[in-house]
């Protein structure tokens, strides 16, 4: 890895993704925090999050077909400039009156970001070698774990010492930094952008076909035991994670009774859990079934939050965060391969885009039920409700998986086998 970051381009190119994460850590730990105290509302709060995720739903699909038709090094610094000059609009909100500020400053950079992800993945393969791609991309997932690891902490120490003011200018800041660093990138002349004068048609083409493709995604699904029952048993288990995210503000401030700073520890201490249990996934996932990992991570991350909720005190929460990265990582690795070992070649795009369509709409709407909810019954209720959730998922993914899986395990094995 030390012979790819020898490579000036690429250096360049994740020096600026991990700081422009960073940027974005740091207003995710703090806004929503930021709004609650402002509104003390957590249906206004979670429409932030919902904010967050809608451009998924909208966009996702889309972008690339614009990015494959653009100088990708000029989009990304576009991107990063335009996301720059829209924040800082959010030092407008002073009051509940302006909070819709933040709901349209949330939406813009979340879309803008929708092109900014594929203009850097197709950008990084014509500055390496190929024999250094995989270690590039390796590298890139690592910056996004170090950033989920320093922006909360930072975002948080920020807002509770010197206030939402310098969240603000510090995540412009980054963006501009970021832009910078990518003017430096020399993009070799032999990368020639595609020119299409229809590139725009392709593109409104493409946004119509978004839900034809979904329906197709999922009559395929419906057609397979395997995928039919993970998108069933996945659907709860997102559901109840959209729960958690809309309320687990209002529980740290109203049930835990803590400051931003001390909710930034927390966001760090999960993106560190998250980076603990993918590299021990990696190591020895292969020791387990996906139905154990999957089953068995979905149930463990449901008794980890019970424990949490039971237990509201910060020393008890920060070692648990970081505990819960492991069973977190087994259901999301195992789920993926399953996806792709359960769906034939020419059919894997439009399941797995079934499937982040469905994941962003369900997100949306746990999020805006579990939003409108806490501010009668209160989060303690709703994080409870989102514990019982995953272990229900859990349960229910042991009993509709576990023969399926095994019958797919030794399909594949005995694939492997076969001589070519």
């Amino acid at each position: 890895m030390t012979a790819t970051f020898r490579n000036r381009n690429f250096s360049l190119l994740w020096l600026a993704g991990l700081v422009s994460l960073i940027g974005n850590w740091m207003l995710i730990a703090a806004l929503p925090f930021y709004v609650y105290e402002l509104t003390d509302s957590a249906l206004m709060t979670s429409g932030l999050l919902m904010a967050m995720i809608l451009p998924g739903v909208l966009f996702s699909s889309v972008a690339g077909v614009f990015v494959d038709r653009w100088d990708r090094r000029r989009t990304m610094i576009i991107i990063n400039l335009l996301q720059m000059l829209v924040i800082p609009l959010l030092m407008l909100v002073q009051s509940v009156e302006m909070v819709w500020i933040v709901y349209v400053v949330a939406f813009i950079e979340s879309s803008l970001s929708r092109f900014f992800m594929p203009a850097e993945s197709a950008l990084l393969p014509t500055l390496v070698d190929e024999d250094q791609l995989i270690a590039a991309n390796s590298l890139n997932a690592l910056n996004d774990n170090l950033a989920r690891i320093i922006g909360p902490a930072i975002g948080g120490a920020l807002l509770g010492v010197l206030g939402f003011t310098a969240v603000i200018a510090a995540d412009a800041i980054s963006y501009l930094l970021a832009a910078l660093l990518i003017m430096l990138l020399v993009v070799p002349a032999s990368v020639k952008q595609a020119v299409d004068s229809q590139s725009a048609a392709k593109a409104k083409e493409k946004f119509a076909q978004i839900w034809t493709e979904l329906i197709a995604g999922l009559k395929i699904v419906r057609q397979s035991r395997i995928l039919k029952n993970s998108f069933l048993v996945i659907g709860i288990a997102l559901f109840g994670d959209a729960i958690l995210s809309a309320v687990l503000v209002v529980f740290v401030q109203d049930d835990m009774g803590l400051t931003a700073v001390e909710f930034g520890w927390m966001m760090t201490a999960r993106g560190f859990g998250g980076l603990l249990g993918g590299l021990l996934i990696a190591q020895l996932g292969q020791r387990f079934t996906k139905a154990q990992l999957t089953a068995g991570g979905l149930l463990f991350s449901g008794l980890l939050i019970l424990v949490m909720v039971s237990v509201p005190i910060l020393e008890v929460a920060l070692p648990l965060l970081v505990l819960a990265g492991i069973p977190l990582m087994a259901w999301i690795v195992s789920l993926q391969t399953i996806l792709q070992q359960a769906t034939e070649d020419e059919y894997r795009g439009r399941v797995f885009g079934s499937f982040g369509t469905l994941s962003a709409l369900l997100m949306v709407f746990g999020t805006f039920i579990a939003g409108g909810m806490a501010d009668l019954v209160g989060a303690l209720i709703l994080m409870t409700a989102a514990a019982l959730v995953y272990i229900f998922s859990g349960i229910l993914g042991w009993i509709l998986l576990h023969a399926p899986l095994e019958a797919l395990d030794a399909t594949v094995q005995q694939a492997e086998v076969q001589p070519e």
